[in-house]
Parts: structure tokens; sequence; C-alpha cells
């Protein structure tokens, strides 16, 4: 089953998302007809890795041991001794190596293995998965796990390393094994309202930081106008932290990124906006600070599903605004509408 987000616009929220989107703009997705996430993926990849390749593949030093008829490095003597062979005329060495099989490399190369088990995958695609693995000669696959994302290092200077290590973890996460046929598929993480509602909010948030002029964004703790004699701290409070809160001159807004699959709920057969939403934005409104003598207004985001909202409320003195963004439309219509928001 497809995502129910065009590919290429489902890969620019990851580009925003992850802030590579510079590094993302170096693969080209337009021509990609497919809905199918592993395709979107598989391209990515093999592009990227072809890029990497044309530049010069990541190398590293590797420690090696190896029995010699010369000597390279440092001598082993103890086990040269052991062996006898000194009277072969050989030694036992250590030395260091040059190698492009580091794991960084040998990420990219595991996880184009493990897409050619994806069963959707598109034949094409897989053909040139299979002929970009090889292309990466003397590098290891293996069985990636979550602690091999953790400990690889990429240097600054090679940001494109750090965009295509994201695709592949997000790959990783994504891959499922079916135990009783052995078959890999894609599971479709468009489709779980709690990983798209992170990714919305992060792309939301770059998107302002990067695209919309004069703003500055953080999310920032916002304390509760409040005070008790049985819990002076306030420790139980729940703790508010913003999405994201925009700054500009003359200008203070709460901006809360929502993501589900209906714009509204339904509440005794009426259809009304979410009222967690409603109620959680009001609490920041309510309890934070004027910045100098601003009064923060508030902001609900959501994608669109089954229609457009652009909804302005005055409640209990603050302004509350509902939007929702039209994820299916082309790039440059979305592009648009978001920063008519900010106006």
């Amino acid at each position: 089953m497809g995502s129910p987000i065009p590919i290429a616009n489902l890969y620019y929220l990851l580009c925003y998302a992850w802030d590579r989107l510079d590094q993302g703009r170096l693969v080209d997705v337009s021509p990609l007809q497919s809905t199918e996430l592993a395709d979107l993926f598989a391209l990515v990849l093999c592009d990227g890795i072809h890029h990497l390749a044309r530049r010069g593949l990541e190398q590293s030093y590797d420690v090696r041991e190896e029995e010699l008829s010369g000597i390279r490095g440092r001598i082993d003597i103890s086990h040269s001794l052991r062996r006898s062979l000194f009277f072969q005329g050989r030694a036992h060495c250590r030395f260091d190596e040059l190698t492009v099989d580091t794991l960084a490399n040998r990420i990219l190369k595991s996880t184009l293995v493990a897409l050619l088990e994806v069963k959707e995958l598109d034949p094409k695609l897989r053909h040139r998965a299979y002929r970009t693995a090889q292309l990466l000669h003397g590098i290891r696959p293996f069985r990636l796990s979550q602690r091999d994302f953790e400990r690889v290092r990429v240097t600054s200077n090679n940001l494109f390393y750090r965009f295509l290590l994201g695709v592949c973890k997000l790959v990783f996460e994504s891959l499922l094994v079916d135990e009783r046929t052995g078959e890999t598929k894609f599971r479709d993480f468009t489709r779980d309202e709690a990983k798209m509602a992170l990714l919305f909010q992060s792309f939301l948030f770059n998107f302002i930081a990067r695209e919309c002029s004069g703003w500055k964004v953080k999310s920032e703790n916002i304390a509760w106008q409040a005070t008790s004699a049985t819990d002076p701290e306030l420790r139980l409070l729940p703790r508010m932290q913003t999405d994201i809160s925009a700054f500009r001159l003359g200008e203070y807004r709460i901006i809360d990124a929502k993501f589900y699959q209906r714009s509204v709920g339904s509440y005794f057969g009426s259809e009304k906006f979410h009222s967690d939403n409603l109620y959680q934005i009001c609490s920041y409104l309510l309890n934070a600070r004027r910045v100098g003598d601003v009064q923060a207004s508030g902001v609900l985001v959501y994608p669109r599903v089954d229609r457009q909202i652009r909804q302005r409320y005055e409640i209990a003195g603050r302004t509350v605004s509902i939007y929702t963004i039209d994820l299916n439309a082309p790039w440059r219509a979305i592009d648009k509408e978001l920063r008519e928001l900010m106006l």
C-alpha cells in the first residue's frame, strides 16, 4: 500500500525535519512515479551512494595482523617466536591499512542489501540497488542493529553521509520480517499518527526557521502562573513545553503541530475541533508571560485531510487560530501556504 502523502512531498518533509535540505536536494526524486516508500528510499540511497563514490567514499585506517615474508608496521615478536617464523624468513606483523570498509559504508551497503529483500520494491529499482551494492566493493554487509546507528561517527565536513545514514536508520526502523513466510515488508510509517506528528512538528520548526524571514524559533518551557500551599514548587503539575515558539518584532506566536487522520473530531454526532488540542494551546497562552509588551497568540496546525480550515477565535482575551496545510498539493503550493501562515 502506497504512502497517503505524495512521495516527493514526503521527501521534502524528511529533509526539513532532519535539517538536511541542502543535502537532500542533491537527489532528484521528482521523476519517481511510485507511491511505495521502499522505492523512494532505494532511489535516494542509489543516487546518494553514486554521488559519494564520485567524490570518494569515506576511508579509515584499520589494524590488520598478517604473517609476511617482509616487515610491515610492528613485529609481534612473541607470536613470531612461538610459531618459529623467523627461521622461515617470515614475521607476524601488525600494521594500519587504509580501507573503505568503515561502519558508515557498511551501514549503507547493509541497508541496500536489506531493501533487496522487500517484496514491494520496483523491479527496475531492485536491479539498480543490486548494481549499486556491487559498486561498494570491499565493504562487508552485516545484520544491522540500533546500536550501530548510535556508534557511527561521521566528520562534520561530510554532511551528505549524515543525511544518507538518516535514510538508512528510517529504513531499518521500517523493515518488518514475516516470521511465518520469511518475507520482508516495509512498514508505512506515514500511517502512524505518533511518528508523523513528530515528523510534522520538526518539519514546521525547521521550515519557519529557514524560510520565514524575520522569525526566530525555539521550543520553550512555560511556567505555570499558579501557587499552592500543598505543592509549593508545583512539581505535580505537568510540564508545558511548546512545539514551536516563534518570535519577531512585535509578535509572539505559540504554534502546536498536530497530525490526525481527520481534521476534526466527532462529539455526539457533531463535528468539533479536537478538545485536548484546544485545552493545551489555551493553557500555554494563559500562562505564557509577555515578551516585552507583546502577548502570545496561539496557532494549531493540522495537515489537511478532508477540508481546508482557516478559523480564528478570541478565547479569554487570547487569539487562537486553527489552520490546515494540504500535504497532497504540489510542493510550491505547500511552500506558499506556509509562508502565508507566517505573515
